[in-house]
């Protein structure tokens, strides 16, 4: 019988889980199967798949649960984009490590009726990623770009069923495996308010989706006033509706989910009798009431060991500099343990050939970050190892400092001086520039006061007065050697 994939990371066999009601004993997912009944294993793998779907679905109800585009920040009804019209600071709290060097435009679709015709304005040298997702968390190749060249002009998204005729003179099709489709767009800014004024006043126009049907008959504007789901729970994370729900809600949600949005032919056959197994068939709804009491109680076992199996799966493993990085995401093919994973601590992530974060807590010893200490990141000279991060000379990179919650940090000392950043990097980046040594390589200082002036004061990234933070790295179009991990970032040590 075909298992789920493993995390993957080289120990991945030898994973220490806990299963939640065991007396406290390591278990492997396989060690939590094995002598149980077949409906708990269906259970437990039919989670794991479901997880990203549900994730999805849940955190588009949440971001479509709204009338129009303008009422939220980054909301927007079902086939609108929600647009960012200003970099966050430290007194924003919606999303947990927010950007400071791309404005964010997203989208959640449907495409079950008919295609939507993507618009995308002239970027001219600008930075630019439409990521776009299918209903399981994969990342289309297609995905619109400064990477593939993409021009203005108009794409067509098309869902899985459609077999119509598109209009002439379309920039390209973009067939997406499922009729949800999530577009999470990402445009850098340098931080400037001119610059921000060029995205909101130039690109944004330009920036549309439209209806097939619509588009035939020429300019569209989007409703403003539509009706809202009035029970839709828009207060709760996505993560804690999720973690919320019981087996009867789960795999209900999940069945209504995969009407739209089918397993994928070929890749997906061997979880078919599982799906089935515990009552889940393709373009039919779940019903609990037809469930046996004891059936149900077994498939409630089976969810509760998935989930906290899930609560408990281990990072990526570090890198010697002690840095997490996000490679081998974004395509995940069958490997269903690693998709839900990824679904449940980083919804959403690139595939590494546009984007390679890299994150820490940790200094090179591997002590915790702390706000007392004065820290140093020395990037070697470009073209050696830890060196300058090698990306696309059309792309970029930035460090970004954030508190342990990952909220941006507010810092006293940091505005009575003038500096009104929390990130650094290349080429610019939130209206300021990084400072480099006479042979390319740059030192970053990490600590809570003002180094003295020069090239330190340049290159300051402001911590928190107290306590530990994160330290997040981020890399757009990035070289060969970051996606395969040769490339690291340099450790953080004392300074």
């Amino acid at each position: 019988m075909k298992r789920l994939r493993r995390f993957a990371c080289p120990a991945a066999s030898m994973l220490a889980l806990v299963m939640a009601g065991s007396a406290a004993k390591a278990q492997t997912l396989q060690q939590i199967e094995n002598g149980q009944p077949q409906l708990f294993v269906d259970a437990v793998e039919s989670y794991i798949y479901g997880y990203p779907l549900m994730m999805v679905g849940v955190t588009g109800r949440t971001a479509t649960t709204i009338p129009d585009a303008m009422t939220k920040l980054g909301a927007a009804p079902l086939n609108q984009f929600g647009k960012e019209l200003r970099l966050p600071d430290a007194t924003f709290k919606d999303v947990v490590l927010p950007s400071t060097t791309t404005l964010y435009a997203s989208s959640f679709l449907n495409l079950a009726e008919e295609p939507v015709i993507l618009h995308i304005p002239y970027m001219g040298n600008r930075f630019f990623l439409l990521q776009m997702l299918d209903g399981w968390t994969n990342v289309s190749m297609k995905s619109p770009g400064s990477r593939l060249g993409s021009q203005e002009g108009d794409y067509a998204l098309v869902g899985p069923n459609w077999n119509g005729q598109l209009p002439f003179g379309l920039r390209e099709t973009i067939q997406m495996p499922t009729n949800t489709m999530w577009i999470i767009g990402r445009i850098y800014t340098n931080g400037t308010q001119w610059d921000l004024n060029e995205v909101v006043q130039f690109i944004y126009p330009g920036l549309t989706l439209t209806p097939l049907s619509r588009f035939r008959r020429g300019p569209y504007t989007p409703p403003s006033d539509l009706p809202v789901q009035p029970y839709a729970d828009v207060k709760t994370t996505p993560l804690n509706q999720v973690a919320g729900m019981d087996a009867c809600a789960f795999f209900q949600n999940m069945a209504a989910m995969m009407i739209y949005n089918r397993p994928i032919a070929g890749q997906d056959d061997a979880m078919l009798p599982k799906l089935a197994n515990v009552g889940l068939f393709q373009d039919h709804y779940y019903d609990c009431t037809a469930i046996g009491r004891d059936t149900m109680d077994t498939l409630q076992k089976g969810v509760a060991a998935a989930r906290a199996f899930l609560n408990i799966a281990p990072t990526p493993p570090q890198t010697a500099t002690k840095w997490t990085m996000s490679l081998g995401v974004g395509t995940y093919g069958d490997s269903y343990l690693l998709r839900a994973e990824v679904a449940k601590d980083a919804l959403g992530a690139n595939n590494p050939i546009d984007a390679v974060y890299g994150y820490t807590t940790n200094d090179g010893t591997n002590a915790l970050l702390d706000g007392a200490n004065n820290y140093k990141i020395h990037f070697a000279p470009p073209g050696v190892s830890q060196g300058i991060p090698p990306v696309n000379p059309k792309g970029f990179w930035s460090v970004t400092i954030y508190n342990a919650d990952g909220t941006l940090v507010a810092n006293d000392a940091a505005t009575n001086a003038g500096v009104n950043y929390n990130a650094i990097g290349v080429p610019y980046v939130q209206g300021h520039m990084a400072q480099f040594n006479m042979d390319g390589s740059l030192d970053l200082y990490l600590q809570t006061n003002p180094p003295p002036a020069g090239t330190a004061f340049k290159n300051w990234l402001p911590t928190p007065k107290t306590g530990n933070y994160i330290v997040f790295l981020r890399m757009y179009w990035p070289d060969q050697t970051i996606q395969s991990g040769q490339w690291i970032p340099p450790a953080i040590v004392k300074n």
